[in-house]
């Protein structure tokens, strides 16, 4: 390492112009990968993954799987109706590439289903009905015959319960039944909807904009107001999702990276006292970022919704390399080192460290690599590369800074900076010095009821409902919370499953096992609906006709005068023209055939699966088996075929993570273990920076428990990466101890707890950057990882240092006194 260091001080400024040369070719790639930014769910899964499969395969196949639902608020019903009839006739004008079809009304599909809602009934209910009509006639005649008018023979009337039999079909349609006119709406009019579909899915987010702009567009060019005073527009929907999702992660990851820039470069200020020192350490982390992420842009190409922080996170942590580097110069310095000598020493003796320490975080974050889930492993390729390339800058670019800039400005700190500059390390081992004994006690008593927390641990600690990961902004106010107004109008999920067969008897033959799998689990079951094109054409039509003419032919008008107001609206369905036609699917509404064509215009294929409209969908012990179940159905009829939707992939997600997770925890534990016993070999020095990681862990781990954190896709990765940061603070504190003989922990502290405390502050700083997050997912990841970091930093610079001076007290306590050599000779 030493050649190393003369060959780069020889050669200072080469290096310092090639570097920062390469530096802004890596920030031009970096703002090209930042670009490509995507926030859809699908990304985080693997490319192989059945629920990505099938999603890719199902929009292939579909015009349109989204939408953007624009809620019109008015006390004047007959206004907003004008309204919204006018946005969808200026909306039908935009090309199909924009708009792909627009929604607002079904009082045509109404006013078809009420002409033939005979054909609809069930061929033994209408058997029923004609029974019921001819004894009735037959009781009347009986009833009104003058040869029975004094016989005490009591005539039985018949019984048809009509309000039983209206109940039933109504059942059926009463989410519809309740709009307005047919209009997407209140029952009063006072809230109205219109349905924008966008071609293809939400995940190209140059078409969500273009679709958003063309609605917005519209809505200006009509002037709500001048409909209604008081007409009001929102919107909601998968499209206006993926919109705030997006927007509020580019807001995110802008303040984000500011305030870590600026709280970092303030620390290191006040920490070194040295601003053109700090600089440089600032300038070489920026070119070691911006190499990280050109490098990424030919890697990886984009950033999903788990990788987008990582210019926060590797600033945070990358940072760290340059600060032992520079604390160990200035120190050199302050002892009266030239500079050349002080940047030698620095070099060499903090270059095992930190490249142990860079290692171990790379290799926390490689853990990610191995697994398939594409949100973990994106995360850990940008990571890896991340530590490696940060060190690298740190070890030649800032040496070659701090070497060309002691040519023009000396760098030695003055006495008052040192003391300001040693304020943390003093009070930190002032405080391991006065209280070992109490650091000890509490930190064992934190210990065991950390352990005692392992007994809490259950599968549900992974987090099942994904609307707690969204945007809060978006869940309190904005497109999440205004989802409830679609519930409110629709009263059914508008997001189903969808099942995507190659045959049309394939999808009558899945639909007909899902509606006898959900007759069999009854009430309880997850399955609400099931529909495919078939269900809307009736079946037995030739019978049924039949049965209806006899109906006619038998039904009087005074018995249908004698009937209620609301039966006799009943019996009217059976004397419409409309039910005496037989009807095929050509006869039906244009939206109905709409709703089950292809690209390729093949029709009725196509298996709508709705689950109920209540938090069943978020319970990953009953979402799971769900999907598993649409799945197996379907495959017994057609193996492969697509099952799609938001639903699958939620379910797969829980799988990876379960199945992943603990896979690259153990990996990221077992390859930071293996890195300290090989680099430091000495198995005192081991222990004691396993030890420190460890119970850091325990700490960390006893935290999620007692306070029933849940773990999501996002946060799951504080737990490998906190084993290759939090080695960081145990490999630096003692590795220094042994570099010393083991003469005095408190002395290291001194000398090293300073620019440890620094390095942890500025990973912390990352972190915590991401608790102002609007994404309530990048929060709880932030929360994790924050614990972690300080429940390392705590165990390497106060528990084990307060360990090893109880011992060292309790070793020179029982030494016995040495024999001096007069005594002997007395």
């Amino acid at each position: 390492m030493r050649t190393f260091a003369k060959f780069l001080l020889r050669y200072a400024g080469w290096v310092a112009v090639l570097g920062t040369i390469s530096g802004f070719v890596g920030a031009y790639y970096s703002v090209q990968l930042y670009k490509n930014l995507r926030t859809d769910i699908e990304e985080l899964l693997p490319t192989t993954a059945r629920s990505v499969l099938d999603l890719d395969e199902v929009t292939r196949r579909l015009e349109s799987i989204d939408s953007l639902a624009v809620l019109m608020f008015s006390q004047q019903p007959e206004q907003s109706k004008k309204f919204v009839v006018d946005l969808a006739q200026r909306l039908h004008q935009y090309p199909k590439t924009v708009i792909s079809s627009v929604e607002y009304k079904i009082d045509r599909e109404l006013r078809f289903f009420r002409e033939h809602s005979a054909l609809y009934l069930e061929l033994p209910d209408l058997i029923r009905v004609r029974d019921y009509v001819r004894d009735k006639i037959e009781y009347e005649k009986e009833l009104y015959n003058p040869l029975n008018i004094f016989s005490e023979v009591e005539i039985p009337e018949p019984k048809l319960d009509f309000l039983v039999l209206r109940q039933k079909y109504e059942s059926k349609t009463a989410s519809y039944s309740k709009l307005p006119d047919g209009f997407y709406a209140r029952p009063d009019g006072t809230l109205r909807t219109l349905l924008a579909y966008m071609p293809g899915k939400s995940s190209s987010i140059d078409q969500v904009r273009k679709l958003k702009q063309a609605v917005q567009e519209s809505i200006i060019a009509l002037n709500p107001k001048s409909y209604a005073p008081d007409l009001e527009i929102k919107y909601t929907g998968g499209v206006q999702d993926t919109l705030e999702e997006h927007e509020s992660l580019m807001e995110d990851l802008e303040i984000s990276t500011v305030i870590v820039m600026l709280i970092v470069t303030a620390a290191m200020i006040l920490f070194f006292q040295n601003f053109w020192a700090t600089m440089a350490l600032v300038l070489s982390l920026f070119v070691g970022a911006f190499w990280t992420f050109g490098i990424s842009f030919f890697a990886v190409g984009y950033l999903n919704a788990n990788s987008a922080f990582m210019g926060s996170i590797v600033i945070g942590n990358g940072i760290n390399f340059g600060i032992i580097y520079l604390a160990r110069f200035l120190e050199e310095r302050r002892h009266g080192r030239n500079a050349i000598r002080a940047n030698l020493v620095a070099i060499t003796q903090t270059a095992t460290a930190t490249w142990t320490a860079a290692l171990a975080a790379g290799l926390a974050y490689g853990s990610l690599i191995l697994t398939g889930f594409r949100g973990f492993r994106q995360f850990g390729v940008i990571g890896l590369i991340g530590m490696v390339l940060c060190w690298i800058s740190a070890f030649t670019l800032l040496p070659a800074y701090i070497h060309l800039l002691e040519r023009r400005i000396c760098l030695v700190p003055k006495a008052r900076q040192r003391q300001l500059r040693a304020y943390f390390a003093n009070a930190t081992a002032r405080f391991v010095e006065r209280f070992p004994g109490v650091i000890v006690s509490v930190s064992l008593l934190i210990t065991v009821a950390s352990v005692a927390t392992f007994s809490k641990f259950t599968p549900e600690i992974i987090e099942t409902n994904l609307s707690k990961l969204r945007n809060k902004t978006s869940m309190t106010s904005g497109s999440g919370y205004l989802s409830k107004y679609l519930d409110e109008i629709f009263q059914r999920y508008l997001a189903p499953v969808v099942i995507l067969p190659q045959k049309r008897e394939e999808a009558v033959k899945i639909a007909g096992a899902l509606k006898t799998l959900k007759a069999k689990e009854g009430k309880g079951s997850m399955i609400a609906a099931v529909q495919t094109l078939d269900d809307f054409i009736p079946k037995e039509q030739d019978r049924k006709i039949a049965v209806l003419k006899e109906i006619r032919t038998l039904l009087p008008k005074k018995l249908v005068q004698r009937l209620s107001e609301s039966d006799r609206r009943l019996v009217n369905q059976f004397l419409t023209a409309g039910s005496l036609q037989k009807i095929d699917e050509t006869d039906l509404p244009p939206l109905i055939i709409s709703k089950f064509t292809e690209r390729d215009k093949s029709v009725g294929k196509l298996v709508l699966v709705e689950p109920p409209l209540d938090d069943s969908v978020w319970q990953g012990e009953r979402l799971i088996p769900f999907i598993t179940k649409l799945r197996e159905t379907s495959d017994s009829v057609a193996p492969g075929t697509p099952v799609a939707g938001t639903l699958p992939i939620t379910s797969d997600m829980i799988q990876s993570i379960s199945r992943d997770g603990p896979r690259a925890t153990l990996f990221a534990l077992c390859a930071v273990v293996l890195l300290v016993i090989v680099l430091f070999r000495k198995a005192t020095t081991v222990l004691l920076i396993l030890s420190a990681l460890l119970l850091g862990a325990t700490w960390l781990a006893g935290l999620i428990l007692g306070l029933d954190w849940k773990i999501n896709f996002l946060n799951f990765i504080a737990l490998p990466i906190t084993f290759g940061i939090g080695v960081d603070y145990g490999v630096n504190i003692f590795q220094r101890f042994r570099q010393e003989g083991g003469a005095s922990i408190l002395r290291v502290i001194r000398n090293t707890g300073g620019a440890v405390g620094l390095c942890s502050f500025t990973t912390i700083t990352g972190y915590t950057s991401l608790l102002i997050a609007g994404n309530q997912g990048f929060v709880s990841f932030g929360r994790l990882a924050v614990a972690g970091e300080l429940t390392c930093v705590v165990s390497a610079v106060f528990t084990l240092p307060a360990l090893l001076l109880l011992l060292s007290r309790w070793r020179n306590k029982t030494k016995p006194p040495e024999i001096t050599g007069s005594l002997a000779v007395k």
